[in-house]
């Protein structure tokens, strides 16, 4: 298990993170993969997790950083109830995480939105994006290309719930989630976004990257950078749990 966990810190978060946003990270993966685990063998599976965006990157050849921060951590797990947690996470949320109904489809009681604020500085937090009109057409099943786009229903950060995409007369009402999916969750970085129709085109203009609900990465270094341990970090991306050392 450490040794997963080692390999998920270095192919999530930058080794030159300060060490205790790298422990959070630690701590929130691990919690994670035991989730899956204990998913997996409800289920028969033969796998737990896989090593993609899916689940948690991986890498096979971790930092010394992140080594350590899975070392300084061992056996911690995010719990609610003596259980460990869903710790979702991602990059940067933008000003404010999303609540796990909003972005996941799932209503977990520790994935509130809350007050970021701390993610300003990173890579790519502001962004546009272009996508042509028959790729979004075709992303939202009409068939043709597409002749105006527009939010149509926001989360309560903000994000798209539901857009609003016509080719001439017909219309299509699609999940923010499912077209980001469509798109591409690369293509597409985030929710958080105003779309305008730009020439042969749809612009895109949006902020943070990933689905929002728990742990923001770039967040997180930011409050590690103020003085704030691990322990502090997690408490503030998933409220009402705590850090137990389940072995």
């Amino acid at each position: 298990m450490e040794d997963y966990v080692a390999g998920v810190v270095a192919g999530e978060m930058p080794a030159s993170f300060p060490p205790e946003a790298l422990k959070a990270q630690a701590v929130a993966a691990r919690s994670f993969a035991l989730t899956r685990r204990l998913e997996a063998l409800a289920a028969g599976r033969r796998h737990d997790v896989t090593a993609g965006v899916v689940s948690q990157v991986f890498r096979q050849a971790p930092s010394s950083a992140a080594r350590a921060a899975a070392e300084a951590t061992a056996g911690e797990v995010l719990a609610l109830g003596r259980e460990p947690v869903e710790a979702y996470f991602h990059a940067s949320c933008g000003g404010r995480t999303e609540g796990g109904l909003d972005a996941l489809g799932r209503d977990l009681p520790y994935l509130k939105g809350v007050e970021c604020g701390r993610c300003d500085a990173a890579p790519g937090v502001r962004w546009t994006v272009r996508v042509g009109e028959g790729e979004l057409g075709r992303a939202a099943g009409l068939g043709g290309a597409a002749s105006s786009a527009r939010v149509v229903a926001r989360t309560g950060t903000g994000r798209a719930a539901r857009v609003e995409i016509a080719a001439g007369a017909r219309k299509v009402t699609v999940a923010g989630a499912d077209l980001r999916q469509r798109l591409g969750w690369s293509r597409l970085p985030s929710l958080a976004f105003e779309v305008r129709r730009d020439g042969d085109a749809f612009a895109f203009a949006g902020r943070g990257r990933g689905h929002g609900a728990g742990l923001c990465q770039w967040g997180a270094a930011e409050l590690a950078r103020e003085g704030k341990g691990y322990r502090e970090i997690l408490k503030h991306y998933y409220p009402a749990t705590e850090v137990v050392r389940m072995y």
